[in-house]
């Protein structure tokens, strides 16, 4: 039996599948440190701090209150989910063997701010070892360190994320399941929707997601006099609500992610697209092009280019035969590349690996 201290924040969907998937392995004890409650799991013990957030100077103030929670539980290995903030954390307990998962933003944001900058080196000072979910994370990363950095990316479940059986009503869907904010491009997706969709009457806009701009795409929506054709779903929880989840995605006949910034590493919701052979419209930013190979899985286009993506989406519309070619593409590439099973397994065997080298020293 190993003993495992993860630090991160719960109230993260991407935290939670962690969580769970590690929960399910009958030999790891885990235990979950974070500042927010969020879901939990049977077979893992949390140790919530319960402190509102209000700035990283918090998880500074938090580290002897951590400290003590570690001394309490004695784990075998500390794992810390983003660097810049609960890896901070982990990296002043002085508890070995310790890993730092860097995740996009802590990446290639924090840098250039030159504190945090000078906290992330020490950080991985600090780390056993490092791993990221996406290549050109990693290639970021490197600038920071000369350590060794593993790539375990971020997965989906193939035996779960598979074609259901679709609603056979005549209707193009085209879906994004996105947070509703300025830096996931959704507005652009909406103005691409609405020079085409007036041509393909059968076809429709469904945004799953909830966010501060919500309320603004909806105006914009009825300002292009669209609003008939788009479906706000609000968001929708996996974990909690599964069967929804993937049956909405399902439906997709074209799935599209739309970021607009470098720090979209991954986009783990194109990856869950792929695996139910859905075709993905991506923006050509960040680790995007890794999991959407264009031609072949899905298209590239410019970020906030209204007109590029508007014709990929009538290019996907227009040929059906198109749309389950890349379909059928993008199911093979995650079966290959994106296995969450294998991921999980290759976490615990790092896992093991460095808890039986420091138990050598």
């Amino acid at each position: 039996m190993i003993k495992v201290a993860l630090l991160g924040e719960n109230g993260s969907v991407h935290i939670q599948k962690w969580v769970k998937a590690i929960s399910l392995y009958p030999d790891v004890e885990l235990h979950v440190i974070s500042f927010n409650r969020g879901v939990q799991f049977e077979n893992v013990q949390y140790h919530n701090l319960d402190i509102l957030l209000n700035n990283k100077i918090d998880y500074l103030l938090n580290v002897r209150n951590v400290k003590k929670i570690i001394t309490k539980i004695k784990p075998d290995l500390v794992h810390a989910h983003y660097a810049t903030s609960y890896g901070y954390i982990g990296s002043k307990l002085n508890f070995h063997p310790f890993i730092i998962t860097g995740w996009g933003a802590d990446i290639f944001d924090s840098p250039k701010n030159p504190i945090l900058k000078s906290i992330l080196i020490k950080s991985f000072k600090q780390a056993d070892a490092i791993t990221v979910l996406s290549k050109i994370t990693k290639k970021e990363i490197q600038k920071l360190t000369t350590k060794e950095v593993s790539l375990i990316p971020f997965g989906v479940d193939i035996n779960k994320f598979k074609k259901q059986n679709n609603v056979d009503d005549g209707l193009i869907r085209i879906g994004t399941i996105r947070t509703l904010t300025e830096k996931y491009g959704v507005e652009y997706l909406v103005r691409a929707f609405a020079l085409i969709c007036h041509k393909y009457q059968n076809a429709r806009l469904e945004i799953v997601g909830d966010g501060p701009l919500r309320q603004s795409l909806e105006a914009l929506c009825n300002d292009l006099g669209i609003s008939e054709k788009v479906k706000f779903y609000g968001y929708i929880n996996q974990n909690e609500d599964f069967e929804k989840y993937i049956q909405l995605l399902s439906n997709f006949d074209i799935f599209a992610i739309l970021s607009v910034l470098d720090s979209e590493t991954f986009g783990v919701a194109s990856v869950e697209a792929s695996s139910c052979s859905v075709p993905v419209i991506a923006t050509h930013v960040g680790g995007l092009p890794e999991v959407v190979s264009d031609n072949k899985t899905g298209i590239l286009v410019p970020p906030r280019n209204v007109e590029q993506t508007a014709k990929a989406i009538e290019r996907l519309i227009a040929d059906k035969d198109l749309r389950e070619e890349m379909g059928r593409n993008g199911r093979i590439k995650v079966e290959q590349e994106y296995d969450w099973k294998q991921n999980v397994n290759n976490m615990i065997a790092l896992y093991r690996k460095l808890i039986n080298e420091r138990l050598l020293l």
